[in-house]
């Protein structure tokens, strides 16, 4: 999958859980955008991809039309740093995701038939604003770092899914590249305590009632994704 650093050596996937939460996130806070796209293209859905590099992580959420084989693929990544106790990795993340979420906030307009047209397209050229090239935006205080592109990270995955039922090395690399991620990895709110979860939403909807009104912040999803 794009990464920007080009770094060399193994890269850990992120858990599929969190990828999982995060697709459903990004389907139900554009699901009027998704609604109207679907008028026009066949059958969209978002689908989640990450990776842990040594000193970057990278999310990806690609919006997906059934019988293309092209996707619309939308990049965060950040700098990482595995030994700094702050920031977390669940805090980047969540910058990550925000961040992503701001492209497709200028490409799932529900109300813009000739965007959404140029969306289904096999390009993007023909759309304005488009991070096409890695541009770092600040999320809160975190730079991170968008890009977008028409490649689909689907089928880097099923070259590797190959490799893995073929090549036993290969597969037992990355099973334990898979195992260190998730041993520093916080996968989303369902491991919290109930009594956890209902004092954060308090203190969310307090901090809501004094904040700006955004299009993120009048339907904040769990904590970690959207907010």
């Amino acid at each position: 999958m794009e990464n920007r650093k080009n770094a060399p050596g193994r890269s850990s996937p992120l858990p599929l859980d969190y990828l999982r939460m995060v697709s459903e996130v990004f389907t139900t806070n554009f699901d009027e955008g998704l609604r109207a796209f679907a008028k026009i293209a066949n059958k969209p859905r978002f689908e989640a991809r990450g990776d842990i590099h040594l000193t970057e992580i990278v999310l990806c959420v690609s919006l997906h039309q059934e019988g293309q084989l092209a996707a619309t693929s939308v990049y965060a990544s950040s700098d990482y740093d595995p030994r700094a106790s702050v920031p977390t990795i669940e805090e980047l993340l969540a910058a990550c995701v925000d961040a992503i979420a701001t492209v497709y906030q200028q490409l799932l307009v529900p109300g813009d038939v000739k965007r959404l047209e140029h969306l289904a397209d096999e390009s993007l050229s023909a759309l304005e604003n488009v991070p096409f090239e890695w541009t770092p935006v600040q999320v809160e205080k975190f730079r991170i770092h968008i890009k977008a592109d028409k490649a689909n990270p689907a089928l880097d995955e099923m070259t590797e899914d190959w490799l893995a039922k073929n090549d036993p090395q290969y597969r037992k690399r990355a099973e334990e590249a898979e195992e260190a991620t998730k041993s520093r990895f916080f996968t989303g709110p369902k491991n919290l305590d109930e009594k956890d979860l209902r004092d954060d939403e308090d203190k969310d909807e307090e901090a809501q009632d004094s904040a700006p009104k955004t299009p993120a912040a009048a339907r904040k999803p769990p904590r970690g994704t959207l907010h």
